[in-house]
């Protein structure tokens, strides 16, 4: 692996730098406006950059302080947003991507459903076409930020003849639509700005607003799955974001908490660990450059970045003693940038647990290892090619 990574002195940072000199408080539309926002992606929403410039770029947004719009509205300027690029129309591009990059329209995922469990392919929400419009009835759970969303990306059944997987189409949908219901979920931080249920009762959503081709929903949400889970492989906190094991460390020296050889051994563990994050990052960077795909690694790294993230966390408060039982927004000091909404110690712990269930279980990312990485046998589904109408009703043994 090259590790000679862009220095102080390249040109192309020099240039980015001196934008950012130029405009020292820039909006996030300017960010678009200039390409920063997506700057792999083609233009006019990106600058067609290779891995190295928009590397460059992404370590100058951070340095400047402020959130990257990756953690703002991430729907938008990543997985969903990017899926946009291959499978929506010019007018879904044109209407949906300048106010989603530019993070004046913010986007959530209307994947999961209380019914299936971590089967995506079995939702039951079904969108009915009639004439001009989609009819969408239906009941969606876990949806992050679904309470401050202006848009929905909506997976829904449109065929329920076919098999599960193959009867599922993709929306995008106005979240202040008539019929449309959000109801925040309360977790253990204390707020409501994450989890949310959403109620689809009749809505109607235009026939323009389907993303490729019906049929392609299930195609098109594994692939945004697998970009999102490629950005969580990341040495920090929760999701890819927030403080990682090197804010954990300075933190624990700082306040003379390292002195404790049982603290001072497991924080090592910890910087150990998220050193090899660090530098699973610096590889998938380097496969970029080398223009190689990403592949499905991105379940392995998620898989391991999950509970690695929940035991930062877990040391930073058990760090405390008896104090970390009790709420205090200065467990241990960070640097002067911004970690976004996991800025609080005590909020990165308490909504730590959320990490090994979203974007995919512990049990589906071992499966798609097991079976896509390590070429282990693919678990049996007697359901697979069924007819989805008919799963209820009939037994399991006639449907193999």
């Amino acid at each position: 692996m090259d590790f000679n990574l862009p220095g102080e002195d390249d040109p192309r940072r020099i240039a980015v730098r001196r934008w950012f000199e130029a405009n020292p408080s820039p909006s996030y539309k300017q960010l678009a406006e200039q390409g920063y926002t997506a700057a792999n992606w083609p233009r006019p929403w990106g600058l067609d950059a290779e891995p190295e410039l928009q590397f460059i770029i992404d370590t100058e947004i951070e340095r400047t302080g402020m959130t990257h719009p990756t953690k703002v509205n991430g729907i938008a300027t990543n997985q969903c947003g990017q899926a946009l690029l291959h499978y929506g129309s010019d007018a879904q591009r044109e209407r949906f991507l300048p106010p989603g990059l530019a993070c004046e329209e913010i986007w959530c995922m209307l994947f999961s459903e209380p019914s299936g469990g971590s089967d995506l392919s079995a939702l039951k929400t079904v969108a009915r076409r009639e004439g001009d419009h989609y009819v969408v009835r239906g009941h969606k759970i876990w949806t992050s930020l679904a309470n401050h969303a202006d848009i929905g990306v909506l997976v829904a059944r449109t065929d329920p003849t076919a098999p599960k997987h193959k009867g599922l189409s993709q929306f995008l949908i106005d979240m202040k639509s008539p019929g449309v219901t959000v109801r925040p979920i309360q977790d253990m931080t204390g707020e409501d700005n994450e989890y949310n249920e959403v109620f689809l009762d009749d809505v109607r959503v235009p026939a323009d607003r389907l993303v490729g081709k019906e049929g392609e929903g299930w195609r098109i949400a594994t692939s945004q799955l697998q970009t999102e889970r490629m950005m969580m492989t990341q040495p920090a906190a929760v999701f890819g974001a927030g403080p990682t094991a090197r804010e954990l460390m300075s933190g624990l020296i700082e306040t003379g908490r390292i002195k404790d050889p049982l603290v001072r051994d497991e924080a090592a563990r910890l910087y150990i660990e998220g050193e090899m994050f660090r530098l699973l990052s610096l590889r998938s960077l380097s496969q970029r450059m080398q223009g190689r795909p990403s592949g499905v690694e991105g379940n392995l790294g998620k898989m391991m970045a999950a509970p690695h993230g929940q035991r930062i966390c877990d040391l930073a408060k058990r760090s405390q003693g008896a104090a970390g039982m009790i709420r205090d927004p200065d467990v241990l000091p960070l640097p002067n940038r911004s970690f976004g909404r996991f800025q609080d110690w005590d909020y990165a712990y308490w909504f730590s647990p959320a990490a090994t269930l979203g974007v995919g279980t512990q049990e589906i990312l071992k499966n798609t290892v097991a079976e896509r990485i390590l070429g282990l046998p693919r678990e049996p589904d007697p359901t697979a090619q069924v007819p989805f109408n008919q799963i209820n009703a009939a037994p399991a043994r006639s449907a193999a």
